[in-house]
């Protein structure tokens, strides 16, 4: 790792705290105290991308023990100074071209959370330069972009990690085993949805052209997807799916669906239910992300990671099982922190190279099938 002679705050109050510190802190301390990182030596890192998800994943890092922030990068200045006065203690070097900033020798992880139409160029030149890569979903925008990002992967010198945070989550993770370890029998449906009273911050524009965000089903709903890969254990065969743009025309030039609904086949009784919009009324209990998982014998909520028996009695009252989580805390965190523990240690990320790649072919099947209104099948898309 690179080692720099000033000490940074977080490294202080590492080596300061002493143990009574670690317990407070949590596994995240413990796990990089039994690595084999040497003590003081501090994981450099910076980030390619300070707008609104580069500024949550710095204040995510900002307070993991054992990292720096040694450098910043964004074409825009006030983003640029705003992010630095976040990390300000640990004075990052500023840049404005990612790729000078990729020749500056004290850095060793680079987190990536810039426009999806940049993804690809800038994922592929973070590994080539040797460093572990963190980059923000989706992975790309298209099957040629995806693939070249796992070739590069592949026979790069660092790790690579993407941004679907979910199988970071404490309930998600402890639900997700229990489907697994047959506690709802066979999953067999999964009914998920998506629905928002807000729209898009507006200043954000890129957001609003489908060539520079693949649309929300491509820019958001890859989350989702990976959820549903990660529960079947597998991709979506086949897609059909209807939607459109009927409320949402400001800012002028806007390409994106507002709203649509899909149905994913992912074999036999192995199907998915999806809806999506930006539309929902302000107060209504749809208002947010839902998923849930029907099995053969339960159902469970996988964001509450909550099991509800199936008895086959309509009014019967047999309790609901609630699951301890596997890990606490906030997913960005989480996923910061295991990025690090996988940089340390030479692991495998659980969010890797091949889960972001499925995810991102699965939200490209189903934009396919919209766009067509026709069923279509992960062949076609693929060839």
């Amino acid at each position: 790792m690179a080692v720099s002679n000033r000490i940074s705050r977080r490294q202080f109050l590492r080596t300061n705290a002493g143990s009574a510190a670690a317990v407070l802190a949590g596994p995240a301390v413990l796990r990089a105290a039994q690595s084999n990182q040497p003590a003081g030596d501090d994981i450099c890192c910076g980030m390619i991308g300070t707008g609104g998800r580069g500024t949550a994943i710095l204040n995510a890092l900002k307070n993991v023990p054992g990292a720096r922030v040694t450098a910043l990068c964004d074409i825009d200045a006030k983003n640029l100074n705003q992010a630095s006065e976040i990390v300000a203690d640990d004075n990052p070097k500023l840049f404005k071209d990612y790729r000078k900033m990729l020749d500056f020798k004290d850095l060793d992880a680079v987190f990536v959370a810039t426009p999806c139409h940049l993804h690809k160029v800038m994922f592929v030149a973070v590994l080539k330069s040797g460093r572990h890569c963190y980059g923000e979903k989706p992975m790309a925008l298209n099957v040629a972009d995806l693939n070249e990002i796992v070739r590069v992967s592949k026979s790069s010198k660092g790790i690579f990690q993407i941004g679907t945070q979910l199988r970071y989550d404490g309930k998600a993770r402890a639900a997700v085993r229990a489907i697994h370890e047959g506690k709802i029998g066979k999953p067999i449906f999964i009914r998920m949805s998506r629905h928002n009273d807000w729209d898009m911050a507006h200043d954000r524009k890129w957001l609003f052209k489908r060539k520079f965000s693949g649309d929300t089903i491509v820019e958001q709903a890859v989350h989702e997807f990976d959820a549903c890969n990660w529960v079947f254990k597998g991709v979506a065969v086949r897609a059909a799916g209807f939607g459109g743009q009927a409320v949402l025309f400001e800012p002028e030039g806007r390409d994106l669906m507002d709203h649509y609904t899909l149905s994913l086949d992912y074999g036999k009784n192995k199907k998915v239910s999806y809806s999506h919009s930006w539309i929902s009324g302000s107060k209504a209990p749809i208002n947010n992300i839902q998923l849930a998982v029907l099995g053969s014998e339960a159902t469970i909520d996988l964001l509450q990671a909550t099991i509800y028996p199936r008895t086959g009695r309509r009014f019967d009252k047999t309790e609901s099982i609630k699951l301890e989580p596997e890990l606490k805390g906030h997913r960005n965190r989480l996923a910061v922190e295991a990025f690090f523990d996988c940089c340390r240690q030479g692991k495998k990320p659980l969010a890797n190279v091949e889960t972001g790649r499925d995810a991102t072919l699965v939200a490209l099947l189903g934009r396919m099938a919209l766009d067509t209104e026709r069923v279509v099948t992960m062949k076609e898309l693929l060839a």
